[in-house]
């Protein structure tokens, strides 16, 4: 039996013992990119430009005040922009939530659900990022192959270090890792709370953060990623967090190789600061992803970003960031050091109408083959 209808039977038997709520928020998102070919960040553009409609129906349904499923349905052209360029449906996420006490203290859940690592996926919504991509750890590919073992070795790193073998931006982004891969909406169950000052979170999740959405619904656990957050928001002003996270980064079992000898180990730092105005925030992750023939293969990666609020229902906001990579144990660079600049802004034309614009700059050192500029426009309307 499926997950999701395990999740919606559990709900329904919640349901029949109190009171019922249910409210549907359907909304619709059209954004049309244009940019250079390899397409920058993790978008897969058939076109110039492309059309990426996005229809969401948003589920929040409420038994009593402890029991709550929620579920997100969307039809799109892919998760990330032209992944499907024929259109499909999924179903992004579904958790079935369970409140013990009447505050917010302790809380667990199931399902498919954003991972609880970093400050960013909290907030990754059309209508609430002030930016329409991923920051740079999000929303980057790495020259880590999560579906063939021989494009990590020695050899294959060497042969694209030396031109004899494509650069891994050419190729299909859906067998290479992003550190983390956007909001990570893999299938697990976590625990999490907050009080006044401090919250936290616990989740198992069936894969790593680096995974490729079409892992995201795998419900094998048998090697699991434990991540974890812990935040302290001293006032209303400031807000700090902690992540970390451990799991397997190889996608699928291979014959004579032991998943366990490739682990993802990150570490995150986040803050937040808002004055009047303005709302600064920064995350600094570090990654390791672990090879028995290559290394340990390293990352660090940051992005700072600023948010202004011009006036009542406009902003402007910019944002900067890197990624760096150590060698091989050939002293060999696995990873082309890449930095990002961002220009996003946005107009709420009124309650439910919001447009967003925004132009990135990508630039990966020692890789001319990768695409530099992304331009984007998008209206979103929520019903």
């Amino acid at each position: 039996m499926k997950a999701s209808t395990i999740l919606l039977l559990s709900a329904a038997a919640a349901c029949a013992q109190d009171g019922f709520r249910l409210d549907l928020r359907p909304s619709l998102e059209a954004v049309v990119w244009a940019g250079d070919t390899a397409s920058p960040a993790l978008l897969d553009l058939t076109s110039e430009p492309f059309f990426a409609p996005r229809f969401t129906l948003d589920l929040d349904a409420a038994a009593g005040e402890h029991w709550f499923l929620l579920a997100t349905a969307r039809w799109d052209r892919g998760f990330d922009a032209g992944a499907r360029p024929d259109g499909e449906v999924r179903l992004d996420e579904i958790m079935l939530r369970w409140r013990v006490y009447d505050d917010p203290r302790l809380n667990f859940q199931i399902g498919k659900f954003p991972t609880v690592f970093g400050a960013w996926p909290a907030g990754q919504d059309f209508f609430d990022d002030p930016f329409l991509l991923a920051p740079l750890p999000y929303s980057q590919i790495i020259g880590i192959n999560t579906r063939n073992l021989a494009a990590n070795s020695p050899a294959a790193i060497a042969a694209r270090d030396n031109g004899s073998a494509p650069a891994f931006s050419t190729l299909a982004k859906n067998q290479w890792a992003s550190i983390i891969w956007g909001p990570s909406e893999a299938t697990g169950a976590s625990v999490f709370g907050a009080t006044e000052h401090l919250d936290y979170a616990l989740e198992i999740k069936s894969t790593a953060l680096s995974a490729h959405p079409g892992a995201w619904s795998e419900i094998d656990f048998s090697h699991p990623t434990v991540s974890a957050r812990c935040g302290y928001r001293p006032d209303a002003a400031w807000a700090f967090g902690v992540s970390a996270s451990r799991g397997t980064w190889l996608e699928e079992n291979v014959s004579g190789v032991d998943r366990s000898d490739f682990i993802q180990n990150t570490l995150g730092l986040d803050l937040r600061w808002a004055h009047h105005n303005l709302i600064v925030s920064s995350e600094v992750i570090f990654s390791e992803f672990e090879t028995p023939a290559a290394g340990d293969l390293r990352t660090a990666s940051w992005f700072l970003q600023a948010r202004w609020k011009v006036s009542p229902g406009f902003w402007l906001a910019s944002r900067i960031g890197r990624i760096v990579a150590n060698e091989t144990n050939d002293h060999l660079p696995w990873q082309p050091d890449v930095w990002r600049a961002e220009l996003g802004s946005g107009w709420r034309l009124s309650g439910n109408l919001l447009l967003k614009a925004g132009y990135s700059y990508t630039h990966a050192d020692d890789d001319g083959d990768a695409g530099n500029h992304l331009v984007g426009t998008g209206l979103g309307w929520r019903f």
